[in-house]
């Protein structure tokens, strides 16, 4: 055997190690040293006397070596025998820690979970460790630090996502737990379910100790955190939007607010939000039946305030039962036009019908107000008028607009309905009034171009001829001075050589239209007639300055009872000029590019300033409202813009009067209402076609004033289930409570079934459970972002109750990585209790004692190799010496 051989043996393995040098030395000490037999030593002392026998028989000194050696030999294995070992402790290491490492965790929050770990916890870089994001990553715990701090942070763990659930079922697989184990979390999961772990860990005994970080004390980020919306209206209604947003960061932040009512932009606001949680209220009206969605958004001035754009918008929905029904008769379309158009903007459903139309002979039930727009008696078939009266006393509500066929215009005077009306109507006083014209005609050369100044001759002679023998007429011509060609007279003077003086206009001459407007003033002041009435027919520069103007036709107007009507042919008449005199005259203004049009136009004017009739009022009024008023609410106690005529009526005693107008030292009624039977009745005595409204219309007033007039015309329903829903989303669940204030206890318990479809296409069927009498709740999963559908079905004794549709939309910022204020301490409180764990406990309670192993090392081979090793070098020197 070779010694390479030989020291390749595992005794001998055993001893060519330091380790086994030692354990000798500590033998031959006495040193940490115990044995299993000690006992055994006694033979120690027959090798003594053996030895010493050996000795004494040795012939030569030089032969002493081989009996010492045999000895020692034999004391090497005696003392083997007695079995020494050396006993030795050494700690393992400590459970697993899992660590967030998703991308909520903001950089001080990693800083905060690497103190904790090193310095307070004061964990191993060898220890196991758990971190996780989207997905566990099992890693001693120096490498799982360096890449929690790093500036690219776990990539591997995919940080986009948080998968609580993941990492806590990676732990329960590697058979780790057993005892506390530390998580540190935010605790806002976007994938699985942590809950369902539970009792996982339970089985494997795993207590849970939970550490938050500190939530970010600031975010570059602006939040729409609410889009507060009545998921269920009854019927079309107004409401209120709320929208809450919540600024992040340590310094106001600027930006735009929109909401948009399906994709339509309807309202949106420039905001300043100081750092917190801020709330803006829209009003907003109810556009018709069916889900309707309104979603607000924020746009951030400066795009680094706001980082994070899965928060910037979120949307919530309303379901609307059923639209409010009105009936419109009108005699025209013009004169509903814009009346209806208001009803369409407030959500209702307006059904425009004419004296032609025999679907105005429907069921009036089926309505919930009903209009007469400028409509004649003899235009309502009495069978009718009979049931619009049954319809009021049963509890209808019923109005009448003025125009030159309403009221006693039309005939109401002494009928069956003029008797429920709020106001007493006065009969068309057919008595004939004097009417006075003055046609004004610039006779400027550039009215000799194109022929207008012809054209504007025959208009004249047209307008003549409309006038009676008893009315006066006056043609004044003008360039820079007035040339009265027809002085004012009447036409039965006038009328033999009225063409002839006409025909004396000649064009030439510049434009200055002041003497002439003031020759007329003088004229009509001095006339006596009932009706005054001027028409100015120019293509130019008028002269003079505007101030002159409106002091003259102002008070022409105002005290002399004058209207005054401009015509502007071409385009270089002073348009804004005409148009301002027109307005201060309370007449019109006309323009024409063809002066082939003036006859028209002058007849049509002439025709409207030629009323015969008081009852009509046609001037320039200031409406004035009463003072506090149930039907125009915040427009009571204030002017509205003034209105151009009304139909004259008298209010009845004990009806209410909510607008009026001054005349002659008395107030005239222009809206007021009183009550018969069951229902209600309202008289609107101006007109909603725009001949005497338009000012309202221009200034937006007409909306204004009808959306009172229908909100207090059509109220809600009285007859439509109560109830109320309210949504939200928790932790992956959508839900919703429905409390029934209807008055029938029974329907309050009936039966409620809710199916949802969810964004995917799957629906689900589930029942709601009765929580308290006329309260069911319920809720379904809601695992990914998108609107989720839900019809609610409940009927009782065959008959199904009317709920409008419901949905609800998730945003995603609900499954969004996003930083956050505070931790999810629901969610975490309940996965310390149910494992026995605590959250945020004191460190000293979450340190875990590592386990302890002892090692026993037997040092009986050592002592036998080195025996041998004596042996063999025992044998070499017997062989030398002998």
């Amino acid at each position: 055997m070779t010694f390479d051989s030989i020291r390749n043996l595992p005794w001998m393995r055993e001893l060519s190690s330091l380790g086994d040098i030692a354990a000798l030395r500590d033998i031959v000490m006495s040193r940490g040293v115990t044995w299993s037999h000690p006992q055994a030593l006694y033979l120690l002392i027959g090798v003594g006397a053996l030895l010493a026998w050996w000795i004494v028989r040795v012939a030569a000194i030089r032969k002493a070596a081989a009996p010492i050696m045999r000895a020692l030999v034999m004391a090497l294995v005696v003392v083997a025998i007695a079995g020494p070992y050396r006993l030795s402790t050494s700690q393992g290491a400590a459970r697993p820690v899992l660590l967030d490492a998703s991308a909520s965790i903001t950089p001080p929050m990693r800083a905060w979970t690497e103190d904790l770990v090193r310095n307070q916890l004061k964990l191993r870089a060898s220890d196991p460790a758990i971190i996780f994001a989207g997905q566990p990553v099992a890693e001693p715990m120096g490498d799982a630090i360096a890449s929690l701090t790093s500036r690219a942070g776990c990539a591997v763990c995919k940080p986009g996502a948080t998968d609580l659930a993941g990492a806590l079922a990676k732990l329960t697989a590697l058979g780790e737990g057993g005892g506390p184990v530390v998580l540190v979390t935010d605790g806002w999961e976007n994938q699985g379910d942590a809950a369902q772990e539970v009792a996982g860990l339970r089985a494997a005994h795993t207590e849970l100790y939970i550490f938050t970080p500190p939530g970010a004390s600031e975010i570059n980020d602006v939040a729409v955190t609410e889009v507060s919306t009545p998921h269920a209206l009854a019927n079309t209604d107004s409401f209120t939007v709320g929208v809450a947003l919540t600024n992040l960061n340590d310094h106001p932040v600027a930006g735009t607010v929109r909401l948009f009512e399906k994709d339509r932009l309807i309202d949106q606001r420039n905001v300043a939000l100081n750092p917190g949680s801020v709330r803006l209220d829209f009003p907003v009206r109810s556009a018709g039946t069916g889900l309707t969605s309104y979603r607000a958004t924020f746009t951030a001035s400066r795009g680094a305030d706001d980082l994070y754009h899965e928060n910037d918008s979120l949307q919530s929905w309303v379901g609307i039962g059923a639209k409010r029904r009105m009936l419109i008769f009108a005699a025209s379309a013009r004169d509903a036009g814009y009346l209806a158009q208001v009803a369409r903007r407030m959500g209702m459903e307006p059904e425009v019908v004419g004296p032609a139309d025999t679907r105005f002979n429907a069921n009036l039930r089926s309505f919930d107000a009903v209009v007469l727009v400028n409509v004649a008696r003899d235009q309502v078939p009495g069978a009718t008028q009979d049931a619009l009266t049954r319809y009021v006393g049963a509890g209808g509500a019923l109005a009448m607009v003025g125009g030159d066929r309403s009221f006693g215009l039309g005939g109401w005077h002494g009928s069956e309905l003029e008797a429920i009306m709020p106001v007493i109507m006065k009969p068309p006083e057919h008595k004939e009034r004097q009417r006075a014209l003055v046609l004004i005609i610039d006779k400027s050369g550039s009215m000799g171009r194109n022929e207008k100044l012809d054209y504007a001759k025959a208009a004249a002679r047209a307008a003549a001829g409309t006038l009676k023998d008893n009315d006066l007429i006056e043609v004044i011509g003008f360039d820079s001075q007035p040339f009265v060609v027809v002085p004012l007279e009447p036409m039965r003077t006038a009328r033999p050589y009225l063409a002839q003086m006409i025909d004396r206009l000649k064009a030439r001459g510049t434009t200055y239209l002041m003497p002439a407007l003031k020759q007329a003033d003088r004229d009509l002041a001095s006339s006596g007639a009932a009706i005054k009435h001027v028409v100015i027919l120019t293509d130019g520069e008028t002269g003079g300055t505007a101030a002159m103007y409106y002091d003259l036709v102002a008070t022409m107007h105002r005290q002399g009872g004058v209207t005054v009507s401009t015509i502007a042919i071409g385009n270089e008449a002073n348009v804004r000029l005409l148009d301002a005199i027109s307005q201060y005259g309370g007449g019109a203004l006309y323009q024409t590019s063809s002066a082939s049009a003036l006859p028209q136009i002058v007849l049509q004017d002439v025709g409207r300033h030629s009323a015969e009739r008081k009852t009509m009022v046609e001037k320039q009024f200031v409406p004035q409202t009463s003072r506090p008023d149930g039907i125009l609410k915040s427009l009571a106690g204030r002017a509205l813009p003034p209105i151009k005529g009304y139909v004259s009526t008298e209010l009845r005693p004990g009806a209410a009067l909510h607008a009026f107008v001054n005349r002659e030292g008395g107030r005239e009624p222009l809206i007021a209402s009183t009550r018969y039977g069951a229902g209600k009745t309202l008289a609107v005595t101006t007109d909603a076609g725009g001949r005497w409204a338009s000012p309202w219309i221009r200034d937006n007033q007409f909306a204004a004033v009808w959306d009172r007039i229908l909100e207090w015309m059509t109220p809600p329903a009285q007859n439509v289930p109560k109830f109320d829903v309210s949504m939200g989303y928790r932790e992956g669940r959508v839900e919703f409570k429905l409390t029934d204030y209807d008055a029938d206890a029974r329907q309050a318990l009936a039966l409620v079934g809710a199916r949802v479809l969810r964004p995917d296409g799957a629906r689900e069927d589930l029942v709601l459970s009765q929580s308290a009498v006329g309260e069911l709740s319920g809720s379904f999963a809601a695992p990914a972002a998108g609107t989720y559908y839900i019809e609610l079905r409940s009927g009782q004794n065959g008959k199904e109750r009317p709920f409008p549709p419901l949905a609800y939309t998730v945003s995603p910022a609900a499954f969004a990585e996003l930083p956050r204020r505070r931790p999810n301490y629901d969610l975490l409180e309940r996965l310390a209790a149910a494992t026995g764990g605590r959250l945020n406990p004191p460190v000293a309670e979450a340190l875990t004692a590592r386990p302890e192993f002892k090692h026993m090392q037997s040092l009986a081979q050592p002592l036998l190799a080195a025996a041998m090793l004596l042996l063999i070098a025992e044998a070499l020197v017997r062989r030398l010496t002998v």
